[in-house]
């Protein structure tokens, strides 16, 4: 039987460590993956079921015991809730899972959610890659030190200046004001663990592993059942995890066949478990065990000190709206940076405060087709008059180039192994006149994007409309079409203008949005993978 081809050089390189992290900034690069992009979704809804959970403990108990259990959440000062969107009839919930665990200088924003809780009963929720590159708005520290404005990576601004410089970061970023702060300590995963006696957690078995240098310099060996960053050691096969282990389960990186997004589909399963622990049982019924389990669940929140805890009945209600699809869920495009955008290498790193690191920009262009509709503004982003959120008109105008017209040569800009080869297969199917052109120059594109040359702009709608979620770019030293496929990749459809209806279309940004909540309903918050690496 012969070996299946593999786009990616399989040799092992070390991993180059994330100057602001613990860990490489980018775990597993070129590992094949074999996931389903919408998992980076599910890893959304991951967080938003912890979340959803914590609310449900909290509130579970009665709200007599509203004082008893106020009292343990944590408060803190940011000066929400003056004015602004609450009183238009909206909410802006900026929800936040931050790893703050000892021996790290201060907190660490794993996941950003920017939920949009509207008037007419929609929801939506906004997701911020946490190496995108962006402005730091100017600050003063604890010590009264003033910092200027900076250029860095999303997550720092919460360990570099706390809350409130995320805040500002996200209000700055999305023109968007923010009203109400929540956040969630991945420590919660350990003391929720040990209020509920265990979970069971099941683990696959693979064959990878990870050869890397630490912090100090020492190479090291992880395996997704032996990691010694994180501490965790357990499996194959179903086991039980008590509070210090369930805690190094979620925050493996290292040993992963795909890094983070196993990371991710972890993190998901174990909120699964979780879950089901809590409502199957006595856990609910039992005073004690109520008791319990409302303590941890309030000692792990975090909230700004002008929502109340009656202030997340609304959001407990909105989240609700996961299993019926009713959330819309989207995520901030971005791609790794290239040579002409300031990368130092082919692999899209650049350098950040004198030292080589991973980053994800974004074009002003794609957030603000996010946030306009929500009554955001993005700086810089191109003028437009359409209130429908889109940036410029309908690309559905310029879809005109039949598919056999169409010569587009594909290229991975992902970790996903023999994904140039699969919609080279895909778009022939459906007319193209496609050619894999292997691995693109940098393997961290989220986003995929259609790149086209000089005339060439009508194939390139094309392409870009049977690629849902890809963004249009042109550039005069590209001969004809190129598709660099991104993680966020999902599928090929047939280009009909119903396809590319709601796009942008100017020549010098313009971009395909992701398909409507409709067309990708969100998955349920509670179905969770059975077994995951």
């Amino acid at each position: 039987m012969t070996a299946p081809h593999l786009e990616h050089d399989s040799r092992v390189l070390p991993a180059r460590l994330d100057p602001r992290g613990s860990g490489p900034g980018r775990a597993g690069r070129g590992a094949p993956s074999g996931f389903p992009p919408r998992r980076r979704r599910r890893g959304l809804l991951a967080f938003l079921a912890f979340l959803s959970t914590s609310v449900l403990v909290v509130t579970v108990g009665g709200w007599a015991a509203y004082a008893f259990i106020n009292g343990k959440v944590n408060r803190i000062n940011l000066g929400l809730g003056s004015s602004g969107s609450s009183a238009l009839g909206v909410a802006n919930y900026l929800l936040v899972g931050t790893d703050d665990r000892p021996g790290l200088d201060g907190q660490r924003s794993d996941t950003t959610i920017l939920a949009h809780l509207d008037k007419d009963g929609t929801t939506t929720m906004i997701s911020f890659p946490r190496d995108t590159y962006v402005t730091i708005p100017e600050y003063t520290d604890a010590a009264g030190k003033h910092h200027a404005a900076t250029k860095d990576k999303f997550n720092s601004a919460i360990s570099s200046g706390g809350p409130a410089l995320l805040v500002q970061t996200v209000q700055s970023l999305t023109g968007m004001q923010v009203d109400h702060y929540l956040s969630m300590n991945l420590l919660g995963f350990k003391t929720l663990t040990d209020a509920v006696g265990g979970v069971q957690v099941c683990i696959k078995a693979t064959a990878a592993s990870q050869h890397f240098q630490d912090d100090d310099g020492r190479w090291r060996t992880s395996t997704n059942t032996n990691d010694p960053m994180s501490g965790f050691v357990g499996g194959p096969g179903t086991i039980e995890v008590n509070g210090d282990q369930a805690l190094a389960f979620v925050r493996q990186r290292h040993g992963l066949p795909a890094g983070d997004t196993d990371r991710i589909a972890r993190q998901q399963q174990f909120i699964g478990a979780m879950f089901h622990k809590i409502m199957s049982g006595d856990t609910l019924t039992n005073p004690v065990k109520v008791e319990r389990l409302t303590s941890a669940a309030a000692s792990a929140l975090t909230l700004d000190d002008h929502t109340q805890l009656t202030d997340l009945r609304a959001l407990a209600t909105r989240l609700h709206g996961l299993a019926s699809g009713g959330i819309r869920m989207q995520t901030v495009p971005t791609h790794a940076p290239t040579r002409a955008e300031g990368a130092v290498d082919d692999l899209g790193d650049i350098k950040l405060h004198g030292v080589r690191a991973s980053v994800q920009f974004y074009r002003p262009d794609d957030l603000a087709r996010l946030v306009t509709p929500l009554g955001g503004k993005v700086e810089g982003a191109t003028p437009t008059d359409d209130t429908s959120g889109g940036v410029g008109p309908s690309l559905a105008a310029g879809v005109t180039a039949q598919p056999s017209q169409v010569r587009v040569a594909v290229l991975n800009g992902s970790s996903r192994a023999g994904l140039a080869s699969k919609v080279v297969s895909e778009l022939t199917a459906k007319g193209f006149r496609a050619r894999s052109s292997g691995n693109a120059s940098a393997l961290t594109h989220e986003t995929s994007r259609v790149i086209y040359g000089t005339g060439q702009e009508a194939e390139a709608r094309t392409v870009a409309a049977a690629v849902p979620g890809s963004t249009l770019l042109p550039d005069s030293t590209v001969t004809g079409v190129q598709l660099v496929l991104g993680s966020s990749f999902t599928e090929v459809v047939t280009p009909t203008a119903a396809t590319a209806s709601t796009a942008p279309a100017s020549t010098a940004t313009t971009a395909a949005p992701a398909p409507p909540a409709a067309a990708a309903p969100a998955t349920p918050a509670t179905e969770t993978p059975s077994c995951t690496y």
